[in-house]
């Protein structure tokens, strides 16, 4: 629960800080650069961690499966439920006009 509230203390004063103007213009161009390297570095940390885990490496072809299904539905789910939306949305915009 702590971490959750720092994130939003920094995300607050991030939103704060530009608001007033005090990040300038120079920071604010970069920021997509700063973006991607915490980005790398996270990725590189949370592999470290990975690799170090036995549990995890044993369990590889397992966590590959699930993660392959859960991508699978989510995206087919997705789908669908977009093309149902868009039917039902157009139905309804296709009755008013």
């Amino acid at each position: 629960m702590s971490s959750i509230l720092l994130y939003l203390i920094l995300l607050v004063a991030g939103a704060f800080l530009s608001y007033r103007g005090v990040v300038s213009k120079k920071v604010f161009d970069k920021v997509e650069h700063i973006q991607m390297a915490c980005l790398y570095i996270l990725l590189f940390t949370m592999g470290l961690r990975i690799g170090m885990d036995d549990r995890v490496i044993k369990a590889f072809l397992k966590i590959g499966i699930h993660a392959t299904l859960y991508a699978a539905i989510s995206v087919v789910f997705s789908v669908v439920m977009v093309l149902l939306l868009r039917k039902l949305y157009m139905g309804i915009k296709g009755v008013r006009s």
